[in-house]
Order: C-alpha cells, then sequence, then structure tokens
C-alpha cells in the first residue's frame, strides 16, 4: 500500500468516526427536541412568561422551533447514517477507487441534496403553518437554506474514484494481455 493511499484511508477512518458521532448527536438532539415538543404543553402552565419572552419567545413559537428541530436532526441523521456506511465500504475495500464505491459516494451526494432540500421545505412549511396560527407570534425566526456544497462535493468526488477505479481496470486488462502474449510467445520458442 503507497503512502497516499495510506493517508487516504486514515482520513477515511477518521470520517467514519465523525459521521458516527455526528449520527449519535442527531438522534440525542432530536430525542430531545422531542421531549420538549412532548413536554411544553404541559409546562405552559407551570413556566412563566418572563422565561420565555426575555428570550424573545412565546410557547406556539418554540412548540414549532421543536418540531423543526426534530425534522432537521432527522435529515441530519439520515446523511450521517449514509455517510458512516459508505466510509466504511471504502475502509473494507481498502481503496475508495472501486466501482461500488464511486456509485455509493455518487449516491452520498444525491442524499445529501435531497435531504438538504426536504429539511428545508419541511421546515418552512411548519413555519408557515405556524404563522398561519399564531400571527401574533414574534418568534417565528428560522433560517432554511439549502446547502448544496457537500452534496456537490460528494458527486464530483464519486467521478474521481470512478475515474480511478476505470484506470486501474484498463492496467489490470493491459497486465493480464501482456502477460498472456508473453506466455504465448515463450510457448512457441519452444
Amino acid at each position: 500500500m503507497s503512502k497516499t493511499l495510506s493517508i487516504i484511508l486514515t482520513v477515511f477512518k477518521v470520517a467514519k468516526i465523525v459521521a458516527k458521532v455526528v449520527f449519535i448527536l442527531c438522534i440525542v438532539g432530536g430525542v430531545g427536541c422531542l421531549i420538549s415538543l412532548a413536554t411544553l404543553p404541559f409546562l405552559g402552565g407551570i413556566i412563566p412568561a418572563e422565561m420565555l419572552t426575555e428570550e424573545g419567545l412565546d410557547l406556539p413559537s418554540t412548540l414549532f422551533a421543536s418540531l423543526v428541530g426534530v425534522i432537521a436532526c432527522t435529515g441530519e441523521a439520515i446523511c450521517a447514517f449514509f455517510a458512516e456506511k459508505y466510509f466504511g465500504l471504502v475502509l473494507e475495500a481498502k481503496t475508495p477507487f472501486t466501482f461500488d464505491g464511486s456509485k455509493k459516494c455518487f449516491n452520498l451526494g444525491l442524499i445529501s441534496i435531497i435531504t438538504s432540500l426536504a429539511v428545508s421545505v419541511a421546515s418552512g412549511i411548519i413555519l408557515g403553518i405556524g404563522l398561519l396560527i399564531y400571527p401574533n407570534t414574534t418568534g417565528f425566526e428560522a433560517e432554511t437554506s439549502i446547502s448544496l456544497s457537500t452534496g456537490l462535493f460528494f458527486l464530483f468526488m464519486s467521478l474521481i474514484f470512478k475515474h480511478g477505479a476505470e484506470t486501474q481496470a484498463s492496467d489490470n486488462k493491459t497486465a493480464e494481455h501482456s502477460e498472456s502474449y508473453e506466455e504465448s510467445t515463450h510457448t512457441e520458442q519452444l
């Protein structure tokens, strides 16, 4: 194994660990948002309204923010799950330059773009519904943006990895062809 490939695989090991940690944190964050979503209506009478208004919030905006939090954590958990699976596949193959690996990398890019789009649209819809139901609420603020950079990065890298797999396949065919040619000429000489 070359030194460069060893470094690449080390980066994939670190990326797999980071993806696993992000997945776990997203699950914890999503569960926390679900707990707040389930308990805030019951705690509305117990929590002093001044506590929320100091932060520029009220109970309806806090509930909708919790729902948006669940959606965002779910989207990120999905991306992290598929990223961890992809990084594991590369580590198992001991190279990112495989046809299956490049296909999984391409799929990860699509998943990242689609998930980002879905989270943004769902969050916007939830906040829109919140504003329709509670028009006098002042706490509805959220940035719903689509992050294409990660998805485009994986799409681009999948092309590089596919090219590497094609180059390896071409080199293997050339080596096999040259070996069979050498064997046939050696047999003819005998």
